[in-house]
């Protein structure tokens, strides 16, 4: 690895304390009016989501901050975070409250009307988290009939149930996963990647949880890092650390930070969760 966690915990800290820096230009990047990417960059996250990002004891953690800090020390710029629930992400970028969006954020054409993305950095398809002694999902035809919980202003809460099927909306992914464990609803549909995060972080709770394996509906999502709009240059700088970061950085992050995931699919995680490099100019808002 070209950068180890002990030294990406240092940058988390000083991230923690990052001071507001004046916004400016950056020398190659003539075509932006103004860059996105100063000497602190702004950027809004999640901070709940175990595995992606969760802060705690004052420094935040997880793979959308492995991100974070490699875009940071490639590109010159300390990262500062500001948390931000799913149904605010475009807002932020669009009001300019936020440099960029690193927070499970999928790539989609309804989005990319609003709001730039590069990416994807991972993909996933949309899956169910289940009580870890409960077997009454094995298949995607058991699901009809079920209570589910699904986070509201996210690609899984407009997926189509089968009939029968009674969904509960959420702010946040953690509302959904302690009515899980309070036994309310029967599932927790998300991203399947995101739901591994909660596996690892409630396994040692009384009521441990688990991703019910090959069981998926919907799309395969993408996530990106979103960025406002008209910032051509520094996109493309983005873009070309993102891509560096997918050969040389992307699978020893992601054993580190989602081990559950490489447990329920030994030998198969990187095809299932992994981008192809050139993906990033079919699904970016530019091209490098």
């Amino acid at each position: 690895m070209a950068q180890t966690h002990t030294t990406r915990a240092g940058l988390a800290l000083a991230a923690a304390v990052a001071l507001v820096a004046a916004s400016g230009c950056s020398g190659d990047d003539k075509d932006d009016a103004k860059t996105i990417l100063p000497k602190t960059v702004h950027i809004a996250t999640a901070f709940d989501q175990p595995g992606f990002n969760l802060f705690a004891h004052h420094h935040n953690r997880g793979f959308d901050m492995d991100i974070a800090f490699y875009l940071g020390e490639e590109l010159h710029f300390t990262p500062k975070f500001q948390d931000v629930t799913h149904a605010e992400r475009e807002r932020e970028l669009q009001e300019e409250s936020a440099d960029m969006v690193i927070s499970t954020y999928s790539i989609t054409p309804e989005r990319k009307k609003k709001i730039d993305f590069v990416g994807p950095y991972l993909m996933t398809s949309q899956g169910f988290l289940v009580r870890k002694d409960y077997d009454g999902i094995k298949k995607e035809k058991d699901i009809g009939g079920k209570t589910l919980c699904t986070v509201e202003g996210t690609t899984p809460s407009r997926v189509k149930m089968p009939r029968h099927t009674v969904m509960n909306e959420a702010p946040d992914t953690s509302t959904c996963v302690s009515k899980l464990q309070q036994g309310s609803v029967d599932a927790v549909f998300s991203d399947e990647a995101l739901l591994h995060g909660y596996v690892e972080q409630r396994k040692n709770s009384k009521v441990p949880l688990k991703v019910v394996p090959n069981v998926s509906m919907g799309l395969i999502n993408r996530y990106g890092i979103g960025i406002p709009k008209g910032h051509p240059g520094d996109c493309r700088r983005i873009l070309n650390t993102l891509r560096k970061y997918l050969v040389k950085e992307w699978s020893s992050d992601i054993k580190a930070q989602l081990p559950s995931l490489l447990e329920t699919y030994p030998g198969d995680w990187e095809n299932r969760f992994k981008p192809d490099p050139k993906d990033l100019n079919t699904y970016s808002s530019c091209r490098a």
